[in-house]
């Protein structure tokens, strides 16, 4: 690479690595980089097309990490690929980060990365893996990786590895073929919003959620509600901190109802299997909080670091772990296992039969990933 077009990647991956992508413009990364807006022009048509090279870069790097891993055995294999994510996370964090708003920006990438990872997992276990034996594996992976780099969650390939291979419920097996989940989503009900500040919540929302945040305006939001945009700021001193409160509501809804329904179930494995079920179930019913609360990751990071804490506490409750370093593990590898489940079985619809799934699930939680 010449010195030039360095220059223009660096400056870039900086720029785009600390804000999100609608807040950084090609004058500004030329600023940074210290050439013209022509010159610029001249290796680059547009600002997607630079961060679509840089994200290629990406995962031509991270394939390169994460593939081909050798282990004289299954437990050797599993530990040094868990290790090698971690370390790719460790060692191109800026890229990481542009890389997880482009995933969310173009959907095509989180397809390539899924082809790597199952490519990883058919190399690291000798054979397919079904779709529910993908998931167990690398989703609670991922979750922890990306909470690592970010939230100072430990970086435990090896607890890791053991959920995978021994289930992270080892003592309950016999009770997995209990857990049957009904063939049909439930209907949310909601009660409607009391008072104007509601109204506006509720409905920002959605608009957020079906749109983006950058597209939707604070006028847009007031207009939904019926209110005029003093209204809004009456109760909200901005959009920023409407976004805040937005995040935080979703957080607290979805977690009170997710406590209701595992009132209902006598054990924690149960909790759990079942916990993956009402997840669905509560997003289907509000596909827009997925959308919104993803966008906010890159919008307002420490919002959602702190959204994804109280849903950590919930989980620790009762884990069978003595120690809090690994109670917190397997928190975030639980929450990862719903996260990712959701991505698949609700966006990309790539679970046709949820309750078929969630046995499968059930029982690798009870006996980990068979070689």
């Amino acid at each position: 690479m010449t010195r030039t077009p360095a220059k223009i990647r660096d400056a870039a991956l900086d720029l785009f690595s600390r804000r999100w992508f609608e807040t950084v413009s090609v004058a500004e990364v030329c600023r940074a980089a210290g050439v013209s807006n022509g010159v610029f022009y001249r290796y680059h048509r547009g600002k997607e097309a630079l961060v679509r090279s840089l994200v290629d870069e990406f995962l031509t790097v991270f394939e390169s990490e994460v593939t081909g891993i050798r282990g004289a055995s299954l437990d050797e294999r599993v530990g040094n690929l868990f290790t090698a994510v971690f370390n790719a996370g460790v060692h191109h964090t800026p890229m990481v980060t542009l890389f997880r708003e482009a995933q969310y920006r173009f959907p095509e990438y989180e397809e390539r990365l899924r082809d790597i990872y199952q490519r990883s997992c058919r190399e690291v276990f000798g054979r397919e893996v079904s779709e529910a034996e993908y998931l167990y594996a690398i989703s609670g992976l991922r979750f922890n990786s990306t909470r690592a780099i970010y939230d100072g969650l430990d970086r435990r390939a090896d607890l890791l590895a053991r959920f995978v291979l021994q289930g992270i419920f080892p003592r309950a097996a016999d009770a997995a073929h209990r857990v049957t989940v009904p063939p049909a989503f439930p209907r949310i009900e909601e009660e409607e919003p009391a008072d104007s500040r509601a109204r506006l919540i509720r409905n920002g929302m959605k608009l957020i959620g079906e749109h983006a945040y950058h597209e939707i305006g604070v006028a847009d939001v007031a207009r939904a509600s019926g209110l005029a945009v003093g209204t809004f700021y009456s109760y909200f001193s901005s959009k920023e901190e409407f976004l805040s409160l937005i995040v935080e509501q979703i957080g607290r809804q979805t977690r009170h109802y997710l406590s209701e329904q595992a009132r209902t179930h006598a054990t924690r494995l149960e909790q759990e299997a079942y916990g993956v079920w009402h997840f669905l179930s509560y997003f289907n019913g509000h596909p827009e909080y997925y959308s919104l609360v993803r966008e906010a990751e890159f919008v307002a990071k420490p919002w959602v670091r702190r959204y994804y804490d109280a849903f950590e506490t919930g989980y620790m409750e009762n884990l069978p772990f003595a120690d809090e370093a690994e109670r917190r593990v397997a928190a975030n590898f639980l929450m990862g296992l719903s996260h990712y489940v959701g991505i698949e079985a609700l966006l990309n619809r790539r679970i046709p039969d949820v309750p078929a799934f969630i046995a499968e699930l059930t029982t690798l939680m009870c006996t980990g990933v068979r070689p």
